[in-house]
């Protein structure tokens, strides 16, 4: 079969997925090894004899046009479709009729890291005269698609992940007669044609091609790692080697006789500035951009121009990249310039609110958002001003905007008591929590005292409705969604998890956290700060207790965990009260818990905190073994696990 010579590349997208970054550049244009992936696309297209290709844009279209005036040509003729408004993939090929001819072309997306050798998809297309044949892939991604004997059955399989599903790659090779299948709509999907083309009898094929390379960059996480991965193949000359260029390894050499501190890989790009002293894992640094001395980058992607110090887990970002009303409206406020602001968005913590870093100069500050739809997220200011005037470190309320729901509060840094912990000996870490402690009975006692003579305003205090919500939490999301347990066994469960509420009920209320885990609190110059305590209400103090000491994000030893319940236990009312009742509260906390790590696990951008179940399960088990008798069917689930 002779080569083919048309290609089209689907570049349009909004990268909703790689945002803030696709702000900044857009997908195809972001660099891998300081190529853009468009530019990656097109010299694997050029080296299998394509010689037309066209691209389609929509948002920005500026800096795929300006590279791709500068790009050497090399016979390789290049065209561009704009979209003003999104077309989709079947919209696209429809207005692109006038490119394609009687000749078979390929179809293939910007966002994909790729190195295959096309023969097979070529061979197949020809010896099965199908009307498409597409890469899939049999151990990676979603793996959505069915296929049986070569063909193509299902792109939609009720069965995805399941043995005999594929993912598709991104990679069509299509008759043009794809274009009688099209929606007739002006915006449409490829995949719908071919599932009209299906139905119509048509035959669409599908290739595994071995010794091939593929990822989806779309994402951060992906972005990040397509670098990693190919600077590993191409050491082992294995396919996805040709990304990587080889002139990196020179510069990071450079970098780490400097006085950079390397660990796995760092890609600057042109004009990038990295600092003696500053420390990279794995990360991808665009043009302009500086990385100081104090910087700590993990994971990360820095954008343009972007100027970084301190840690970095994720994206950093310039505020003028941003089209964002709110925050131009705190920096005004601030009067920070947004071309000397830095943006660096936390992780996502499964609330309805959001925590950024940003950065001028050697000034450093928090902004919360927050929605509406849980009234205690509105407190935070007044609480952490009531904390703070009790005597215990929350960062200071430096601006509140109630009406827009924005919060921006001081930079505690970094130190996040469940990181600190893990670098910690038993004997530190009793030290620690010996403070904190300290400040938990603060809270609990003088802060009791003065919530209620204050009337401060708090969330609703824990009742029979509210163990009820969480254990039906735990049932809905633990039991039911990620053990799929049937009906007899959970309502078996919920009547054990009743009788705990009942005897937390019986506990005289106090003001407590609610939330008073290890990702929490910060240790700022040595001592203990709540900086999240947007539950805070009255309630059992035990469960606080519980909710600190026994902590799947940390998992204290039991010698440890009882020594520190002692410590407490002995500056209370009733120490017998409290021992009693401890593990209790326990149990209630972590089934709490367990079903948040299993609604947020089901989660696309929070599957982490799927890796926290183990670990709640095994303290679970621990507190059960610590109470005498009952609760029977909670602990013969739990031996299953």
């Amino acid at each position: 079969m002779k080569k083919i010579q048309k290609a089209v590349i689907l570049a349009a997208g909004l990268g909703t997925r790689m945002r803030p970054l696709s702000f900044d550049k857009p997908k195809p244009m972001m660099p891998v090894w300081g190529k853009p992936l468009l530019g990656h696309a097109l010299d694997l297209l050029q080296s299998w004899g394509v010689r037309q290709v066209l691209v389609n844009t929509h948002r920005e279209p500026g800096p795929i046009l300006a590279y791709l005036r500068q790009r050497p040509q090399d016979g390789l003729q290049v065209q561009i479709s704009h979209e003003p408004a999104l077309l989709g993939t079947g919209g696209m090929l429809a207005r692109a009729a006038w490119f394609l001819d009687d000749s078979p072309f390929w179809l293939i997306n910007a966002d994909v890291a790729a190195e295959l050798d096309p023969r097979p998809l070529l061979k197949t297309f020809r010896r099965l005269d199908a009307l498409a044949v597409l890469w899939l892939h049999g151990a990676l991604g979603p793996r959505t698609v069915e296929m049986q004997d070569g063909f193509i059955t299902d792109f939609r399989s009720p069965r995805a992940g399941a043995p005999g599903t594929y993912t598709f790659c991104g990679y069509h090779l299509l008759s043009p007669q794809i274009l009688e299948y099209l929606p007739k709509t002006p915006v449409g999907s490829i995949i719908r044609a071919y599932e009209a083309a299906l139905g119509a009898g048509r035959r669409i094929a599908g290739v595994c091609v071995g010794r091939s390379y593929w990822s989806d960059a779309g994402t951060r996480e992906r972005y990040v790692a397509v670098h990693e991965e190919t600077m590993a193949l191409h050491r082992a000359g294995k396919p996805g080697g040709r990304l990587f260029d080889p002139t990196y390894l020179q510069m990071m050499e450079a970098l780490f006789e400097s006085g950079v501190r390397i660990d796995g890989f760092v890609a600057p790009g042109p004009g990038a500035r990295i600092a003696p002293g500053a420390r990279i894992r794995n990360a991808v640094v665009w043009d302009d951009a500086v990385v100081e001395a104090a910087a700590r980058l993990d994971t990360a992607v820095i954008g343009t121009r972007t100027r970084v110090r301190g840690r970095v887990s994720r994206v950093a970002v310039r505020a003028d990249r941003l089209p964002d009303p709110q925050l131009a409206f705190v920096l005004r406020r601030m009067k920070w310039p947004v071309e000397h602001t830095t943006v660096v968005p936390f992780e996502p913590r499964g609330s309805s609110r959001s925590f950024t870093r940003l950065q001028k100069d050697d000034v450093s500050v928090i902004l919360i958002r927050y929605e509406s739809d849980r009234a205690e997220n509105a407190l935070y200011a007044e609480h952490a001003r009531f904390l703070r005037r009790i005597g215990i470190q929350t960062p200071g309320i430096l601006h509140h905007f109630p009406h827009r729901r924005m919060t921006v509060v001081e930079d505690l840094g970094d130190a996040l008591l469940r990181e600190v912990i893990a670098q910690s000996d038993a004997r530190s870490a009793g030290h620690l929590y010996a403070q904190i402690l300290e400040a938990v009975l603060t809270l609990h006692g003088p802060g009791s005292h003065q919530a209620q003579r204050r009337k401060m305003k708090l969330a609703p205090p824990f009742s029979a409705r509210l163990y009820r919500w969480e254990r039906r939490y735990f049932a809905e999301h633990f039991l039911t969604g990620h053990l799929r347990l049937p009906d007899g066994e959970v309502r078996g469960i919920l009547r054990d998890l009743k009788e705990v509420a009942a005897s937390l009920l019986q506990a005289p209320p106090t003001l407590i956290h609610r939330d008073l885990q290890s990702s929490n609190i910060l240790l700022h110059n040595g001592s203990p700060a709540f900086v999240d305590f947007q539950g805070m209400r009255f309630g059992a103090a035990v469960y606080d207790l519980a909710s600190l000491l026994c902590d799947p994000y940390v998992s204290l030893p039991l010698p440890l965990q009882i020594r520190l319940l002692n410590r407490y236990a002995e500056r209370t009312a009733d120490p017998a009260a409290v021992r009693a009742l401890f593990w209790p509260a326990a149990v209630e906390r972590l089934a709490q818990a367990l079903g948040a790590f299993a609604r947020l696990g089901a989660l696309p951008g929070t599957e982490r905190f799927l890796n926290f179940i183990p670990p709640a399960v095994a303290m679970m088990k621990r507190a059960l073994e610590q109470i005498d008798g009952g609760l029977l069917n909670l602990r013969r689930i739990l031996s299953f696990l």
